[in-house]
């Protein structure tokens, strides 16, 4: 009988439990940061000035009071199949992707599927008990066939448990993201829009969406994705491996964004994935970072901030989601990371989360944030 390789090992193998693989040696430069540009939208000016949350959408930062979020599904996933793109991927990693392609995960590794399931559950509970509001992504319907369909000529594969992939909320903007590297994560986003438009409805947000990208795989397409995004008030941090966002993406924001707010690139290491695994502001003044996974120091308004620091092998050390300025989310087995935050003065509430990031999604990764107390 074939042996089956561990969802955990092939992941690895394809890069995606470490952050992703190098599928070239590109370094990005630095001079993609703050550039002037015409302002064509605003979050109120002066942050004390921001909309009442309760009353509209908006995140003006990572640390401020949760009030409202989207979850994803487990229910709506299916493995990836390899692409050409993928060619860095090991032998094993092939070998794991063919096996299981379009075969949904509850069924190609029924027990990982389940854990996830509850990790998610959980999160919801955690954030219920604190007085958020949870919205939950359904599976596409069996019916709606040109969207389950979408893109699986290029690759098989859907992407439904990480919430905070498809939109992000910057001030009072709202970005709907289609802009992936990955072919299989841009099929989700009509079960995404189901979700986030009604929410929209009756409010003044401006909404925006990212250029999808040719379903022909280029390195040099307008990617930005959302785990490459951190906020704190005008100042706006974006992570650059090559592997996630590209300098186009990074164009494309500062372009949306305007001269209100200042972009600051912080270039990773090329074989690392997105930002959010190894970079997060956990309340003012206090952040979690990986410093081996960063190719720069720090940009300056960061450099003074106290510093939790992760190690590359502590997988999606940084991952995790801050409810307030002093509770903060973690998986359970970082045991280290959870004990310097203990130090710190947080509340540490601590999840199962082992599966998700196996699939790519520690705490944050699996929360797309709605509404933040400014």
């Amino acid at each position: 009988m074939k042996e089956k390789i561990s969802r955990r090992n092939a992941l690895k193998a394809i890069g995606l439990t470490i952050g992703g693989a190098v599928v070239g040696g590109d370094v990005f430069s630095n001079n993609l940061v703050n550039a002037p540009g015409k302002s064509v939208i605003s979050s109120s000016g002066d942050l004390g000035n921001a909309p009442d949350p309760k009353r509209i959408i908006g995140a003006w930062n990572e640390w401020g009071t949760l009030r409202e979020v989207v979850l994803g599904n487990v229910e709506g996933m299916i493995d990836p199949g390899y692409v050409d793109a993928l060619i860095w991927v090991s032998e094993e990693g092939k070998k794991a992707l063919r096996e299981s392609a379009g075969i949904k995960t509850l069924e190609a590794f029924p027990a990982e599927a389940k854990n996830m399931i509850i990790t998610i559950d959980r999160l919801e509970k955690v954030l219920t008990d604190h007085g958020v509001v949870v919205h939950r992504t359904k599976p596409i319907p069996q019916d709606y066939k040109e969207e389950i369909n979408y893109l699986k000529d290029v690759q098989k594969g859907s992407y439904t448990i990480g919430g905070a992939d498809f939109f992000r909320v910057l001030g009072t903007n709202v970005i709907l993201l289609n802009s992936f590297h990955l072919p299989f994560r841009r099929s989700n986003i009509w079960t995404i829009r189901r979700v986030l438009e009604p929410l929209l409805e009756g409010t003044d947000n401006p909404y925006f969406a990212t250029p999808p990208p040719s379903p022909h795989y280029t390195r040099d397409d307008l990617f930005l994705e959302n785990g490459d995004i951190m906020v704190d008030g005008h100042n706006v941090y974006v992570g650059m491996s090559g592997n996630a966002t590209s300098p186009k993406g990074v164009v494309w924001l500062k372009q949306l964004l305007g001269n209100e707010y200042r972009v600051h690139v912080i270039r990773l290491k090329p074989d690392l994935f997105h930002l959010d695994w190894l970079l997060s502001l956990n309340r003012p003044g206090l952040m979690t970072y990986c410093p081996e996974a960063l190719l720069d120091p720090l940009p300056e308004p960061l450099k003074s901030w106290d510093k939790i620091e992760t190690k590359l092998d502590e997988t999606a050390g940084a991952n995790n989601l801050s409810i307030n300025e002093t509770t903060i989310v973690v998986p359970e087995h970082l045991t280290r990371i959870i004990d310097a935050y203990d130090r710190k003065g947080m509340k540490v509430i601590t999840i199962p989360a082992v599966e998700t990031i196996g699939y790519g999604s520690g705490p944050r990764c699996l929360t797309a944030v709605l509404r933040r107390d400014p």
